[in-house]
């Protein structure tokens, strides 16, 4: 039976923005479109999960405004009993999507930092120790709540993203699993080759895992002496908002199966090929049977 997960995590509104270039420094540009979306890291990744089968709980904090997001999470399956919807101020992003399908994103979180330690404490106090907790870098108390998972005895998970000052302080360590991309790996290991960057995390959670994505190249990963690579899929991407959240949320369902790493990061690539080829982020993440179809596609590799 799989074992549930438990998502500490953001909710925010996304209002993405279609222009055929980034605007430069001091230039005005105009959109092609505006759409407003139900997103935030956490709760893209709580709708990953949860569309590829996973049984998952929410917590985080939103306002009147951010109703969307707590209707797409429940309409996926997710548990949002932890929600708080009291704030004055939901988490807001403002998205831009290039024609080339790339984005460039500016979070002002709001509601997210004002989600107390308490509050995250009773909603952990309830989980299975030997569970799966899973953090992103959006939310305020971001190391007390990685202390307090450790401490209940659940297997936590860490998407250091953003990778900023806050997330380079946290004690690896106490880390089951971290997830990174090639720019936060950088950030918190100093070394801008991913395969040293890898290297070097991994040496400190030494009982851990580390996957680091590579975007369309897909993504590698340390587990105590092996070195694991997987070299995705080839899609045509029209907007990548939400891939990396689409990987981790899948490959954490994969996870909480009881599957091997090898299926884990399949199972991620493939949701966030998918997830490119629809705009959007919550509104782009696969379900369980187009994932587990493309992931059966291609061989894992080993070393």
């Amino acid at each position: 039976m799989a074992s549930q997960i438990h998502v500490v995590g953001s909710l925010v509104v996304d209002r993405v923005m279609r222009v055929a270039e980034f605007p430069r420094a001091g230039q005005t540009v105009l959109a092609r479109s505006l759409a407003i979306h139900p997103g935030g890291k956490g709760a893209n990744q709580a709708v990953a999960a949860a569309r590829c089968g996973a049984a998952v709980r929410m917590c985080g904090r939103t306002g009147a405004d951010g109703a969307l997001v707590v209707s797409a999470l429940r309409q996926a399956g997710v548990d949002v009993g932890a929600v708080q919807q009291d704030d004055p101020s939901s988490g807001t992003a403002v998205v831009m999507v290039s024609d080339e399908g790339e984005n460039s994103i500016v979070v002002a979180p709001e509601a997210n930092a004002r989600l107390t330690e308490a509050h995250v404490a009773a909603f952990l106090a309830q989980a299975v120790p030997g569970e799966l907790a899973l953090f992103q870098n959006e939310c305020a108390g971001l190391a007390a709540g990685i202390r307090a998972a450790h401490a209940r005895g659940l297997r936590v998970w860490l998407n250091a993203a953003p990778a900023d000052d806050t997330v380079r302080g946290v004690d690896l360590a106490l880390l089951a699993g971290l997830a990174v991309n090639e720019t936060e790996a950088e950030a918190m290991s100093g070394h801008q080759d991913p395969e040293a960057a890898l290297q070097a995390l991994a040496k400190r959670m030494p009982a851990g895992t580390v996957i680091l994505t590579l975007g369309a190249a897909g993504a590698i990963a340390a587990q105590g002496s092996r070195t694991i690579r997987h070299t995705g899929y080839r899609v045509h991407a029209v907007d990548t908002v939400g891939c990396g959240d689409a990987f981790v949320g899948a490959s954490l369902a994969a996870l909480a199966e009881g599957r091997a790493l090898e299926d884990a990061m399949a199972w991620g690539n493939a949701a966030g090929a998918l997830a490119a080829m629809k705009p959007g982020a919550i509104p782009s993440l696969p379900g369980r049977a187009e994932v587990v179809a493309l992931a059966a596609t291609q061989a894992r590799s080993a070393g």
